[in-house]
């Protein structure tokens, strides 16, 4: 049986991590969660996911940060998302730092599953 793609889910939300928990495994994932920037940092090094999924506005390290760490150190693919910044407002905090998508909040969790998708090619 193949292993399923492993995904970690960053949001200092419990609830929007336990949907993306729930709407993920559902749909094949298996999910990590992180409730903020260093817990994120921690699990991307101990378990190596298949794709991070990030919110922007996180205590301890902000998700820009995270985000440059996680470039920084590993070849990992990226989305992040956003209750707070617009796809348009982030353009210039993220100079430099490719991610593979972005949604705002609330998210269309039909348009990250295709993203998602397509990035693991699944």
């Amino acid at each position: 049986m193949e292993a399923k793609p492993t995904i970690l889910v960053v949001d200092d939300d419990k609830e929007i991590r336990q949907l993306l928990q729930e709407f993920l495994e559902k749909n094949g994932f298996h999910a990590v969660l992180a409730e903020d920037g260093q817990q994120a940092l921690t699990l991307a090094a101990e378990q190596l996911p298949d794709l991070v999924l990030t919110d922007l506005l996180l205590p301890k390290e902000h998700g820009i940060d995270v985000m440059q760490a996680i470039k920084d150190r590993f070849i990992l693919p990226i989305i992040a998302m956003s209750g707070i910044y617009k796809k348009d407002e982030i353009a210039h905090m993220i100079d430099g730092i490719y991610i593979e998508g972005f949604f705002e909040k609330p998210l269309d969790l039909n348009g990250l599953l295709a993203c998602i998708r397509a990035i693991l090619d699944e």
